[in-house]
């Protein structure tokens, strides 16, 4: 099983969070930085600031809606998250969930080996993995210090247990079973106040885990704070559809791109009908409908579905027993078979232990009222059918999220099988709605994925429908009466029912709804491949408000839509899966035949810092959200753990860090880089190996540098030799757009491109200003920093150029302001690439060029500001 695009993003979202909290070792700052990189403003008018509700402890949280496999992405999260935190840090994961039917769930998914969550996990943790329960965490069962120091530990444990009175005192008091494990642990760091050394909590404090709160936005009272805070957490990761105002959001998944991945079945299609009556017969008749389309499919080679319709039937008062068994005798009355309905309620479980997506389950209607909350989960569940009388309030909100995955996670060949559909027979429809969108709200989905058909939708790229709304049908009979002593939801005729639903064609009314269905299908489907081609598709809906956007001035539109600027690019075989014969350079590309095979290694270790480098030590301002949980685990165990092993043990500790620091850079190989690391540690001498056993991690920044550099030798070479034989040419790739997001904008000066450009500097600023009292200018533009809206010049190094010119001859150029200070080889390089550019793109159309305030460097390309100047008017 593997991640889907939009999982993929949310996973690259975490990576880069934790690659900016390890430079700064700041939290705030990393999750501040993030939102910035794709120009999102933080605070007033952007996302929310940070907040630091577990001080030193990093707290971020995932958005994602119902569907969108949260499950998944946490067993995807655990790797990144402890490979960013360092290979000395113990291997132990709390994951919380709400609730005993969440809690089964997990344990049996993380427990199987054959299901995809524990197979990630088991790829990512070489197999050594073991899965806890409460009961086994308070037996000492598998759970020692060996266990611990050597696998995984998943502690799979619900909100409750330690949250009550009488658990949090069992998880507190002195504790037999874990008098070995407590031992070995030592002095706790942290003691608990009234909890033994020996409690299971304290134990767990010890470990200090990383804690994976599922359904989150359940976890924000003041027990539960509590409790996390207990736990003495490393890192705290929530994962929910509906976030607090105390979420650190870092990721936000759309019901759009839920949509295009085939999670969902949107969109709900929400439809009012007269009476009970009418909502039971439509009900029953679209299963059917659905059946058919589903059987035909099934014949022809797709999967296997059974569409399933839930009944919610809210009784007056206490959910009893008898009053459901006389709802499940009048449907019988109606001729639906008794062995096609279930009951579910609070009370009664007809459902435990059955397969529901199993051919050989014969269910297609589920009756209940609440109970299938989180937890509950059957992609096979269709149509949600209330039966609460006209005058009756409907409280759809907390099932309908239950109704809207998609089975198979694939398109079905029937457009009616990809939607969802919910049936009221309400007097007061607007509350009815407002239930429905509250319930799409807990579910993840926003005010953007749905709409009331009545009013006029606005014209836009996404559709801000989720839902039809078929109104009621004018009508003048008599609704029948009910009796006092009965239920609301007995208000109909079994007779008369089954009578109506015996005929073999399709009503009016319900071949309306598919038909309806279908067209909102394609209409979705359109509206789709117009938010795909958005520029600012990347982004959430809900976040695209906060950030600043520049449009095109009008005259240069044409420009925007006709110039693409040239690109370097690979030459490549065609193939059947390429349209081209070329493809945008990469570095991957230009260390395809890298090696570490013969490289140098005898690396200079001096003047290595000897303060741990995993954290800032010195930092005073105890305001500012710092990772103070790293600096407690590394130090505690470089100071008390590691002196205590043997020679050969801290040595191959000292491998393994140096190794885990290098083995996700790119174009290395794994065994390589096992040797080369070997080699070097073999290779020092005793002094050396002293220092490196004081402060591995330094050592591993200084290897992973040499690297680095090794790797950037061998991508200038190639880059330049493939330029020469013309295996790399240049290419029109970079198209420029209609708009583009700027995180800080200058105010409007002539001739630029855009109504506002970025922000500028000294220097920068001078050049813009000099080029709007050019006749020969055309427009100017200030080339973004590093985001998709900018041109990068790809060699073996990307190169973004601060300014992009059109003269009124055609002429493209590329200008690089730097002031005198920044002279140095990495100037000289980029002059270089700059040039090479312009060569390979043809000197006739484009230029490039690199300015200086006052310095020569005498180098062709290279240019003092005022020469600059003179030359630019000429062009």
């Amino acid at each position: 099983m593997e991640l889907k695009n939009y999982q993929k993003a949310v996973i690259r979202d975490l990576e880069r969070y934790l690659e900016i909290l390890m430079q700064t070792k700041n939290i705030e700052t990393a999750y501040t930085r993030l939102w910035q990189e794709k120009d999102v403003k933080v605070g007033f008018g952007g996302m929310p600031k940070y907040q630091n509700l577990l001080p030193g402890v990093p707290n971020v949280c995932l958005k994602v809606p119902t569907g969108g496999g949260k499950t998944f992405l946490a067993a995807n999260a655990i790797e990144p998250i402890f490979s960013a935190l360092g290979v000395v840090k113990r291997r132990a994961v709390v994951w919380l969930v709400p609730s005993d039917a969440i809690l089964t769930q997990t344990l049996a998914a993380l427990r199987d080996p054959a299901h995809p969550y524990r197979q990630k996990i088991d790829v990512a943790f070489g197999s050594r993995v073991e899965v806890y329960t409460k009961e086994q965490l308070l037996m000492g069962q598998h759970f020692n210090i060996s266990a611990v120091n050597e696998q995984l530990s998943i502690m799979v444990l619900s909100y409750d247990s330690f949250r009550g009175k009488k658990e949090r005192l069992k998880a507190k008091q002195e504790n037999s079973s874990l008098v070995a494990l407590a031992n070995a642990l030592g002095e706790p760091d942290m003691p608990l106040e009234d909890t033994d050394p020996t409690a299971l909590m304290q134990v767990i404090n010890q470990l200090h885990p990383l804690v994976i709160v599922d359904e989150s936005h359940h976890a924000r009272s003041n027990p539960s704070k509590q409790m996390l805070q207990n736990f003495n957490p490393c890192f705290v990761l929530d994962l929910t559809a509906t976030p607090t105002r105390e979420s650190n959001i870092i990721s936000i998944v759309d019901a759009i791109h839920l949509k295009r991945e085939n999670m969902v079945k949107l969109p709900v299609i929400v439809m009012n009908r007269n009476s009970q009556q009418d909502v039971l017969h439509d009900a029953i008749e679209m299963q059917r409908t659905l059946e058919i389309h589903a059987k035909d499919a099934y014949e022809k080679g797709g999967s296997y579905i059974r569409p399933i319709v839930l009944f919610q039937a809210q009784p007056k008062s206490t959910e009893n027993a008898t009053t459901f068994e006389k709802l499940r005798q009048r449907l019988i009355a109606a001729n639906i078979p008794a062995e096609q309905i279930a009951i579910k309620t609070a009370e009664i479980n007809e459902l435990k232990n059955v397969d529901l997506l199993s051919e050989k389950c014969s269910i297609r209607f589920i009756i209940t009222v609440n109970a299938l909350k989180e937890g509950w989960d059957c992609p096979f569940a269709y149509i949600l059918a209330s039966l609460a009388n006209r005058t009756s309030q409907v409280d759809v909100e907390q099932i309908v999220g239950r109704i809207l995955r998609l089975p198979y996670t694939r398109k079905h060949s029937s457009p009616i099988l990809n939607t969802s559909y919910v049936l009221t027979s309400s007097a007061d429809f607007k509350r009815t709605l407002d239930g429905i969108v509250k319930g799409l709200n807990n579910a993840g989905f926003t005010d953007h994925d749905y709409r009331v058909q009545e009013e006029a939708a606005p014209v836009e790229p996404l559709p801000k429908v989720e839902q039809t709304i078929f109104p009621a049908q004018p009508t003048n009979e008599a609704m029948p009466a009910a009796s006092a002593e009965e239920e609301e939801f007995f208000d109909f005729d079994p007779t008369l029912l089954g009578s109506t639903l015996a005929k073999a064609s399709v009503s009016p009314s319900v071949q309306n709804i598919f038909d309806r269905s279908e067209k909102e299908q394609n209409d979705f489907d359109v509206a789709m491949q117009q938010h795909q081609n958005d520029p600012l598709s990347d982004l959430p809906l809900e976040v695209q408000d906060k950030v600043d956007t520049s449009h095109v001035n009008p005259e240069f539109l044409e420009d925007v839509h006709t110039l693409k600027l040239p690109k370097f690019c690979l030459k490549v075989q065609p193939s059947l899966f390429s349209l081209y014969d070329s493809e945008e350079l990469s570095k991957e590309n230009l260390l395809s035949n890298f090696t570490l095979k013969g490289k140098p290694s005898a690396i200079d270790f001096g003047h290595l810092d000897d303060d741990l480098a995993q954290v800032d030590l010195e930092d005073r301002d105890t305001t500012t959200p710092r990772i103070s949980k790293l600096k407690d685990d590394y130090q505690q165990y470089m100071n008390r753990q590691f002196p205590l092993l043997p020679g050969e043990d801290k040595l191959r500790i000292c491998k393994d860090i140096i190794h885990k620091s290098l083995c996700k850079m790119n174009a290395v190989d794994d065994n390589e880089l096992r040797r080369y690391v070997d080699g070097i540690v073999d290779n020092m001498n005793r002094e050396e190996l002293d220092a490196l056993e004081r402060m591995p991690v330094n050592f591993a920044a200084k290897i992973r540098a040499y690297v680095m550099q090794l790797q950037e030798e061998t991508a200038r070479e190639n880059f330049y030799k493939w330029l020469e034989t013309e295996k790399i040419v240049c290419e029109p790739r970079f198209q420029l757009t209609e708009y583009i997001t700027l995180p800080d904008s200058t105010s409007s000066m002539s001739k630029s491109l855009y109504q506002t450009e970025g922000k500028m500097d000294g220097l920068e600023y001078k050049m813009a200003l000099a080029m709007t009292n050019m006749d020969n200018i055309r427009w100017w533009h200030r080339n973004p920093e590093r985001n998709k809206f900018s041109f990068c010049l790809n060699g073996f190094r990307n190169h973004y150029p601060d300014f992009i010119v059109r003269t009124t001859s055609g002429k493209i150029l590329l200008i690089e302001t730097k002031g005198d200070q920044l002279e140095n080889a990495e100037s000289r390089e980029k002059i270089r690439l700059g040039r090479a550019w312009q060569d390979a793109a043809g000197k006739q159309a484009y230029r490039y060029y690199m300015v200086f305030q006052n310095k020569d460097l005498n180098m062709e390309g290279a240019y003092r500001f005022d020469e600059f100047l003179t030359l630019l008017r000429e062009l």
